[in-house]
């Protein structure tokens, strides 16, 4: 009986493991620690005396930032998945999406990540960034949105897709996290919520369950004959 026990334990901890893995936290499309960052295509700056160098980087590489920028992009995470919407970010947000004819309730963030500048001591005073990113997670792109110095998350209203939808052009004049906001209903595919991972749990357990008392009526059987 030990056995059986201890099977259906590990089989439990088996599936329990694939639904961790494989679930969304809240606010997301999927989970953002396996997501590369999009590709800096271009970009440029208005001043001429600019030498600044863009470098992005995704939240699963956070780690490489500079301890002030980990805790924004960190903190930035911990505001998309508090939310009990992703239009609770921003108060603009919400009437942004409906004049788009798109659902507030049905968008999702895809990707979140920070964008910095190197190579420019001199950069106050310097004009804004025209950025061009590249990225196959743009499909049903809905929104931009950047979390400020201020720690107040804004939109960036001139976003906008390019390239048959495949680049994201848009302007800035402060960096760091961004997040891409999608509406993942446009191609029938709802964004996986922690609420649908837990239907893949429960299933889950209940197949572990029945795989244990398979084993157990299996080694009565074997006790009686």
């Amino acid at each position: 009986m030990k056995k059986v026990l201890a099977v259906i334990l590990i089989t439990i901890m088996v599936v329990s493991a694939s639904f961790c893995a494989f679930a969304a936290p809240n606010g997301f499309v999927s989970s953002v620690s396996g997501n590369p960052a999009p590709e800096i295509v271009d970009s440029e700056n208005g001043s001429e005396d600019c030498t600044a160098v863009l470098v992005i980087t995704p939240y699963a590489d956070r780690h490489d930032l500079s301890d002030t920028l980990r805790l924004l992009i960190e903190q930035a995470y911990k505001d998309i998945v508090n939310s009990n919407k992703i239009t609770d970010l921003n108060a603009e947000l919400e009437q942004f999406l409906r004049d788009k004819d798109i659902d507030p309730s049905d968008v999702a963030v895809s990707d979140l990540f920070d964008i910095r500048y190197t190579d420019c001591d001199i950069h106050e005073g310097h004009l804004k960034f025209d950025i061009t990113l590249k990225s196959d997670t743009l499909k049903n792109f809905v929104a931009l949105l950047h979390k400020n110095h201020d720690g107040k998350w804004e939109i960036v209203k001139d976003a906008k897709l390019t390239h048959g939808g495949t680049h994201l052009e848009f302007s800035i004049d402060n960096l760091s996290p961004f997040a891409i906001v999608v509406d993942p209903t446009g191609t029938n595919n709802p964004p996986a919520t922690n609420d649908n991972a837990k239907i893949y749990l429960y299933a889950s357990l209940m197949l572990a369950s029945a795989i244990g008392l398979v084993i157990v009526l299996v080694k009565s059987k074997k006790q009686e004959a």
